[in-house]
Order: structure tokens, then sequence, then C-alpha cells
């Protein structure tokens, strides 16, 4: 396309959604629909009009100019006060504090320049971001009987089955009816994909779903597209059970239902990129969390942001596996949980400091950490040859490792114990706690790796 025609589509592009907002800020006026309606109703009107941009430009430039001068207008309804109150209620009438209208031209952006040459990996993100969620949220305020704990607030089972099924045909048919997929390959990947964006919407928070969704149904999508029956089958089936699994331990959890979403889908996630050892590792650590310190009542007070400070460290090492292939990275993982399972036990110290003497408790905390995750995922890893370095660890190779990952859970243990007086108060510093604790699992893990990455 030449320059002309680029500022020519742009140009209608821009009237397009300039006439979306005018018309529902005219039904708005007339009272017609509900603030939840007029705010997917843009939702829907803006994933539409980006829809065919992949034909439209053949280059990604206007694309990044059009999403900068969104993002701008998005900034402007929200900060110019005669912009606030004129079309900004179409997108804050729900009352809400949300970025999801500054996130959507951002995610197209990205999902235009890494599908370019794949429309299928564009079209598909888009349409679930666009109609799935949309319908999920209506049918969550219309229909939502059935409700779940978030971060945020609550979430209906409806809404979820809703987005399920819409993310369903929004996969399926593109790659039934527009591509060389096999039937069965074209279900089985469609069902994962939704089962798997489901997931992401229901651990979003701040409108972070216009993000994730496409984001993440872009890079599933990639992972999947020409993988064998087999494979997605064993997919399917690990992802569903991971979901029931999650369903049937949420009265014996303290994780509200999106932070056990977010574990399931960690889970999921380190069993794919990595292996069942790699999966191994955080299922103890919330196997031995939920056992060893049972929830006594009806608070859940943990939430998906407690998951992701727990879990930044191996998100970090399961990345770097993915992309290197490299097995030894398996020990600096298990360390960060190890030491993870020890920091849950110490801060019970700063909880309930009556429960017997500190010292014990906390070296009771250091031998958990270390003796139910760091040790058997490392006695089994040298049994069965999974970590290879120059033809094989050798027995004086992981007395080191099983050393150090002492070394680096007590290490962890003894700096929060020395912190928790001053974390959790009087007065609590909440805003302290999640980076101490995704900090000290960072330091973990490097010391329990130790012996590799020098």
């Amino acid at each position: 396309m030449t320059l002309t025609q680029n500022l020519l589509a742009m140009a209608a592009l821009l009237a397009a959604l300039a006439i979306l907002l005018v018309v529902l800020k005219a039904a708005e006026n007339r009272g017609r629909l509900h603030p939840e309606s007029l705010r997917k109703g843009v939702h829907v009107g803006m994933g539409l009009v980006v829809l065919p941009l992949p034909w439209i430009f053949d280059r990604a430039w206007p694309v990044v100019v059009l999403a900068v001068i969104a993002c701008g207008a998005m900034v402007a309804t929200r900060s110019v006060r005669t912009m606030r109150g004129g079309i900004g209620t179409v997108l804050g009438g729900v009352g809400r504090d949300s970025l999801g209208e500054i996130y959507f031209p951002i995610a197209v952006t990205v999902l235009f320049v890494l599908g370019r040459g794949d429309w299928l990996l564009y079209v598909v993100p888009i349409l679930m971001l666009t109609l799935a969620d949309a319908v999920a949220a209506l049918v969550g305020v219309r229909y939502g009987l059935f409700q779940y704990q978030t971060s945020e607030g609550k979430k209906s089972l409806e809404g979820s089955l809703a987005f399920f099924l819409v993310a369903f045909f929004s996969a399926h048919l593109p790659l039934l009816l527009l591509t060389d997929t096999g039937r069965a390959e074209a279900v089985l990947i469609a069902a994962i994909l939704a089962l798997l964006v489901m997931m992401l919407e229901f651990i979003s928070w701040r409108g972070l779903d216009n993000l994730l969704i496409p984001l993440g149904a872009h890079a599933f999508l990639r992972l999947y597209q020409n993988s064998d029956t087999r494979l997605l089958l064993a997919h399917l089936l690990a992802a569903a059970l991971l979901v029931v699994f999650t369903l049937a331990w949420r009265r014996r959890s303290r994780l509200d239902d999106s932070a056990l979403v977010g574990g399931a889908l960690f889970g999921f996630a380190a069993a794919t990129l990595g292996h069942w050892l790699w999966f191994l590792g955080p299922f103890l650590f919330f196997l031995a969390m939920s056992l060893v310190w049972p929830r006594s009542n009806e608070d859940r007070p943990h939430t998906v942001y407690d998951i992701l400070s727990t879990t930044a460290a191996g998100m970090c090492w399961l990345f770097a596996y993915s992309v290197t292939g490299k097995e030894w990275l398996l020990v600096p993982f298990t360390g960060s949980f190890a030491a993870q399972l020890t920091l849950y036990g110490v801060a019970r110290i700063g909880h309930r400091p009556d429960r017997g003497s500190p010292s014990r408790r906390l070296l009771g905390d250091i031998g958990l950490g270390w003796l139910v995750v760091q040790c058997p995922i490392l006695l089994i890893a040298f049994a069965g040859g999974i970590v290879v370095e120059g033809g094989g660890w050798g027995v004086p190779g992981l007395l080191i490792d099983v050393g150090l990952g002492l070394l680096a859970v007590g290490l962890a243990g003894v700096i929060f114990y020395l912190l928790v007086p001053r974390i959790y108060g009087p007065p609590m510093r909440e805003g302290a706690i999640k980076p101490t604790v995704a900090a000290l699992g960072a330091v973990a893990s490097l010391v329990a790796g130790l012996r590799w990455l020098v």
C-alpha cells in the first residue's frame, strides 16, 4: 500500500471507532443499556473494527500509530473533565478501576506484529477477546448465580462456561473451515485454547484480561497448531484434571478461587513446557502447604498476587528451560519452591507467635522445605539420570546439590525470620510481603543452583 492509502485506511478506522462511541453514548443518554452492556459494546465494536487489519495493512507502522492515538484518546477520557463526563461514561460507567481500554490497542498491536504471515494467529485471539470476554461478562451480570471469589470480587460459573463455549467456537470454526487442520485436531486445539484462556480470564484483574486473553491465545495456538492428536489429547486431559483437582481442593485451601486457578495454570505450564518433575515441585509445595497448615475457617486470604510472588523465580527458570532445554535448570527451579514452602511456614510464626518456640519452628520450617520438596526431586532426578551434564551427575555432585539446597532454604528462612517483626508489625506492612517473598525465592534458587551457575 502507498502512504496515501495507509493514511486513508487509518482515517476510516478512526472514524468508525468515533461513530461507535457516539452511538453508544446516545444509547446511554436514552437509558436503554446497562453500564456493563455499554462497556462491552465498545469492546465488541473495537474488536470487529480491528479484526480485518491483516488484510488492510501490509506493514506494522500504521497499526502502531493507530494504537498510540487510541491509547491517548482513552487516557484523555480519564483525565480531561469534559471527556470524562461525556464519552468517558461509556467506558467508566461500571465503576471499576480498570485499564482494559488501554490494554486493548496494545494487545492488537502486539498480535499484528507477532502474527504477520499467519492471519490465524491474529484472528483467533481477537475473536476470543472480542466475543468470548463480552459474552461472559453479560451472561455473568444477567444469569450469574453460582459465584467464585477472585482478587477483585466475584465471578460466576455461568459467565465462565459462556466464555468457554464462545472461545471454543472462535477457535474451532476458523481452524476447521479455513485451514487444513484435521477435524479431531481442530476440536482438541479449540478445547485446549478455550479452557486455558478461560482460566487466564478468571485470574485477570484491572482489565488485564484484554492483554492476557489475546496474547495467551496466540501463544497456545502457536504451540499447538501443528501438534498431533495424541499430544493434544494428553494436554487436554492434563488441563481438565488440574481444573477438577482445583475445584475439589478449594474447600481445603487458603487460596481464593483466582489464586487456585492461577496455581493450576502454572502447574500446567510446568508440566507441558518441562516434564513431570517440573510439575512435582510446585505440586508438593501446594500439597504440603494445604496439609501442614489446613484451613481452619472460611477465611481465604491468599490471592493471585500471592501466586505471582511465589512462582516468580520458578517462572524465570521454566522459561529459561523452554528456550535452552538445559535439564540442570530443574535444580534452581526446585530450590525456589523448597524455599517458598519454608517462607510460608516462617510467615505463620509472624501470624501466630504464641505457638511454641520460634527458633524450633524456624528449624522445622527449614527442614520441611528441604525434605519435602528439594531432596525427593533431586534424588529422583539422580536415580533417573534426568539431569545430565558431561556424562552424569555422580554421587559427589548430588551431595553438593543437596547441601546447597539446604543452604538455600536455610538462608531464605533465616533472613525472612529476621524480617518478620518488621513486616508483620504492628503495623503490618502488606506492601512489603509479596516483593520480599519473591526476592527471597529468587535468591534461594540461585544458591541452590550455584554448582551449575559458576
